[in-house]
């Protein structure tokens, strides 16, 4: 998950703040409308009422009666301009957003939320005001508006203004949207973890990357890391969690043995360290000093005698560590990604060829046979939304390389491409095929084994994809990890994380759901 992937806050609340303009139900009158008391509208700062958010003319009155459910909702020309909010209520109750914060209409103690409906269009709005020494005021606003329209989507506006940068609307359309298809294929569920500790005050694992090691689970997530004992997958058992720095969480992780002991390796989600943390004991771990450069993810690859570290830090640099001995890294270089910064997000190594994901910058295969201390040859690039994953395998004799952008593309939403992957072809690089599970769901992380891709999939939960033929992808299972009714609705939920491992086993970090365990059935 990219920190330049902000979700929509959705704004709303479940307080009742609407009272019906008449007798007949919502929709029955062309002229039906809902008017809440006029003491109750805000009045300090901008974007003060649903006019500000410029919905379009042809809101269809009374629409909001069709307005609960969970909705799709985009601007395509954005990359990660989406989300998936849930409507509920009546003209009666008024409309809201379940899993907003309920109404605060006291604006004198600085925040203010408030939530207005008049049947045809939806109107939230959070306000902050923070005052500082010498008389400064800084305001800082979000704002929704909704209404449906003629053809049965959703116009939806987000309003958002601070005193920094002012005000500025984004318009998107929406769409209804539900679980694709509920019931499992392929996969069953052996056991999960997800929450520990004191059973009336749980501690919740929010699950983003998942490696596991001689039966102990690595989850890194967002409150931390999380280690837990899987020997028997249907009864997983929390050992540890640890924090990363500022008390953060972390994004990524793998694990590497040698010397005798067991290190990880743990990008945070803050800081400008990569974690180094001794797990050999997984029920003390502790933390060694830490590796003083930033990483977003972090990958491992084993050189012969040497086990190497790369570090993706959204910079044209992949700074690379010798950790054969890991609990003392040694920096050997950093390579250089031709062109333009855009930012490393992630990156995939196969021998002497890197394919880093240089977010909007595309995909790019670099050489770094000379040396990692030497220039890297690039090798060829793609374009892309927002390039996140990629790995390369060689199936049936032919090497290929699978691709996912995070955010949602223009020409199509979001999809995996298979990439010719033979430096030495002339068609290398190119499209062999793509997979797409549907338009309005992105796609986190990726891994082949054997003639299979194991795909994290956000709301669409995780699925196997047949890569035999690379040509003729095929999904070959599916587990959907994203519950409809209790997700809040942001841009990312769901199966963040999938590694497959011995035995028909394969494990998820799901950011709602913490660790899932699956078995491949026939």
């Amino acid at each position: 998950m990219s920190p330049r992937a902000l979700p929509l806050l959705l704004v709303g609340a479940t307080a009742a703040l609407a009272a019906c303009g008449g007798d007949d139900a919502p929709g029955t009158d062309a002229g039906q409308t809902c008017a809440p008391p006029a003491a109750q509208l805000p009045t300090m700062g901008p974007l003060l009422t649903v006019a500000d958010l410029e919905l379009p003319a042809n809101c269809v009155a009374g629409g909001l009666v069709d307005l609960p459910g969970r909705w799709f909702v985009a601007d395509l020309s954005q990359t990660f301009t989406f989300s998936y909010p849930k409507f509920a209520g009546s003209c009666t109750e008024g409309f809201r957003e379940p899993f907003a914060t309920p109404d605060d209409n006291d604006e004198t103690d600085g925040f203010s939320r408030f939530t207005w409906s008049d049947g045809t269009r939806y109107f939230a709005r959070s306000y902050w005001r923070f005052e500082f020494g010498g008389g400064m005021i800084f305001e800082f606003v979000r704002a929704t508006g909704a209404c449906l329209l003629p053809d049965g989507t959703m116009a939806y506006s987000s309003g958002r203004f601070d005193t920094d940068n002012g005000e500025r609307v984004s318009h998107l359309t929406g769409e209804r949207f539900a679980v694709r298809d509920a019931p499992a294929l392929g996969l069953t569920e052996v056991g999960r973890l997800s929450t520990y500790g004191d059973p009336l005050d749980p501690q919740i694992i929010e699950g983003l990357n998942v490696v596991v090691d001689a039966g102990i689970a690595y989850v890194a997530g967002l409150t931390g890391l999380d280690i837990i004992d899987v020997t028997d997958p249907a009864r997983p058992v929390h050992r540890a969690h640890m924090v990363g720095p500022d008390d953060d969480g972390f994004n990524d992780v793998r694990v590497v043995r040698g010397g005798g002991r067991v290190i990880a390796f743990a990008s945070a989600l803050n800081g400008d360290v990569t974690s180094v943390l001794d797990v050999t004991d997984p029920t003390a771990p502790f933390a060694l000093p830490a590796i003083g450069e930033y990483s977003h993810s972090v990958q491992v690859r084993v050189d012969g005698a040497r086990t190497l570290l790369y570090l993706a830090n959204y910079t044209n640099s992949i700074p690379v560590f010798d950790v054969t001995i890991p609990a003392q890294p040694v920096r050997l270089g950093a390579p250089l990604v031709p062109g333009e910064e855009h930012g490393i997000h992630d990156l995939f190594v196969d021998g002497d060829v890197i394919y880093a994901n240089n977010t909007t910058g595309g995909m790019v295969a670099i050489d770094v046979s000379a040396g990692l201390d030497q220039p890297a040859v690039e090798l060829g690039r793609i374009a892309t939304t927002y390039s996140h994953a990629s790995w390369a395998a060689t199936i049936n004799g032919r090497k290929i390389v699978i691709h996912g952008d995070e955010g949602m593309t223009p020409d199509g939403g979001a999809f995996m491409r298979i990439l010719d992957g033979d430096p030495t072809s002339p068609t290398y690089m190119q499209e062999l095929s793509r997979y797409r599970s549907r338009t309005q769901v992105g796609i986190h992380n990726m891994e082949i084994v054997g003639t299979r891709a194991y795909v994290a999939h956000y709301q669409d939960g995780v699925r196997i994809v047949e890569l035999a033929d690379p040509t003729q992808p095929v999904e070959v299972a599916h587990f959907n990890t994203w519950d409809e009714a209790t997700a809040p609705g942001a841009s990312f939920e769901g199966a963040v994380g999938y590694r497959p491992g011995a035995n028909g086993l394969s494990y998820v970090a799901d950011i709602a759901s913490g660790l899932i365990i699956l078995r491949e059935t026939p």
